[in-house]
């Protein structure tokens, strides 16, 4: 317990400084390091299950990749876009396979190197790129960096909605072949949770949030939010048992893996940067 409120302290102060001396390119910086060692860990725990990902070359591609969504939004169409420079990775990596002369590389290196890429730095592009957009609505920024901690602490909360009522009142397993400690008592506390959590935090910082994300949308937005955020901390369940680990890493004493962090974001925040795009941002970039 220790060990992890030391973490947790020592994780909420690196958050705490990158965002309020560094703003919105604070955000991305955050986003970067989440995605590199995310997608690490991931390939990590993959070498584990039997599979040999292409550790250097996805790593590569994915900080370009995350590069080229924060650089899209200047360069007016001079770089190529995130998605198409996705489809010149994956055939860099099996180019790469295919002059290994290898059936075995090729059997277990493609396929993982490219799930990897896709799963920690595709998924980071979207709140990179969020950046650009809200930037053209909101100039100076910090409508960005509250929608950013709005939505990861509506996820978070989540989180812990969903363990503290599984813990005390589920009694209905969720998917015990995937997760045996998640309920459908957790889920839905943990819906409620990031429901209040979202609609609070809206009307406490309204002053900085886009005047668009009301109570509707907050509810809506921190709903999807949570069954996503539960879909990516499955996934990641998954991967864990395949691969006998409890933890994806040990960064962080008591907590685990910045993939164990990012596991419930990987999936909801994407989604949510979709919902802001097309339902509260919409009447900015028609």
């Amino acid at each position: 317990m220790v060990r992890r409120i030391f973490s947790s302290v020592l994780l909420l102060s690196i958050v705490a400084i990158a965002v309020c001396h560094f703003g919105a390119i604070g955000c991305i910086w955050l986003i970067f390091a989440c995605g590199i060692l995310t997608q690490l860990e991931f390939y990590g725990l993959l070498r584990k299950i039997g599979q040999t990902p292409m550790v250097t070359t996805g790593m590569i591609c994915g900080i370009l990749l995350m590069f080229l969504a924060f650089c899209n939004g200047h360069s007016q169409g001079k770089l190529p876009s995130p998605l198409e420079f996705l489809l010149i990775s994956i055939v860099v990596i099996v180019l790469r396979a295919l002059l290994s002369h290898s059936l075995e590389i090729a059997k277990n290196s493609i396929v993982p190197t490219i799930v990897g890429l896709v799963y920690a730095p595709l998924m980071c592009c979207f709140p990179i790129a969020l950046r650009h957009e809200m930037l053209q609505c909101y100039p100076n920024g910090d409508a960005y960096v509250c929608v950013l901690i709005w939505m990861v602490l509506v996820v978070k909360c989540c989180d812990i909605g969903g363990m503290f009522v599984g813990k005390y009142f589920g009694k209905h397993k969720l998917a015990p072949n995937f997760s045996p400690q998640k309920t459908i008592e957790g889920l839905v506390g943990g819906i409620l949770a990031s429901n209040f959590a979202g609609v609070a935090l809206v009307y406490a910082c309204k002053q900085w949030m886009p005047q668009e994300l009301g109570l509707l949308n907050s509810v809506a937005l921190a709903t999807v939010l949570a069954i996503f955020s539960l879909i990516g901390d499955l996934a990641e369940s998954v991967v864990k048992r395949l691969a006998n680990e409890k933890d994806s890493g040990a960064i962080f004493p008591g907590i685990g893996g910045i993939f164990d962090l990012t596991d419930s974001l990987l999936f909801s925040i994407p989604l949510g940067v979709m919902f802001i795009k097309y339902f509260v941002l919409r009447r900015y970039l028609c």
